[in-house]
């Protein structure tokens, strides 16, 4: 889902970016999940996820910011991510290998713990994606997060309405 979103924030850019920026920091030490991100006066990049964890599922907000009117005018796109494809990419990526690391176990002069590491560390990295999809695809997050909490975010932060 892609939805371009046009919202209007009483704060000037400046004062409005340093507001984030302030809350940003402020919300550095959280490990559950929350909205942050990063920018300027110009533009901004907000996600809500865990800290240190990405799947590619979570939603997230791309927006350029200008003066408008003694306030702020935020123009930009809102989606919610999706992990699948990620998850696809990474394995049919690592799938190659272990294939091609399978058909090495049939050369004669290839010593038997070169198979072993050539063919061991693919299937490790194979078998924690296939897992980590598994778990993404099977078992509910404690707060999947939407594109709304990023402007419920935005309006209790720097009271950013829709225009």
């Amino acid at each position: 889902m892609k939805e371009d979103i046009t919202l209007f924030s009483p704060m000037d850019p400046i004062p409005l970016a340093e507001k984030l920026k302030a809350e940003m920091k402020r919300r550095k030490k959280r490990k559950d999940r929350h909205v942050f991100g990063n920018g300027t006066e110009r533009k901004m990049f907000l996600t809500f996820r865990r800290p240190g964890f990405q799947n590619g599922g979570e939603p997230n907000l791309k927006a350029k910011m200008r003066e408008h009117d003694g306030g702020t005018l935020i123009e930009g796109t809102i989606r919610q991510g999706k992990a699948m494809p990620f998850f696809l990419f990474w394995n049919g990526f690592v799938g190659t290998f272990f294939l091609f690391s399978l058909l090495l176990w049939f050369v004669d002069e290839a010593p038997l713990f070169f198979n072993l590491f050539f063919s061991g560390i693919p299937a490790i990295m194979l078998a924690i994606g296939l897992t980590a999809a598994y778990k993404t695809r099977n078992d509910p997050p404690e707060d999947p997060g939407t594109p709304q909490k990023i402007l419920d975010f935005l309006a209790d932060t720097v009271d950013a309405r829709p225009l």
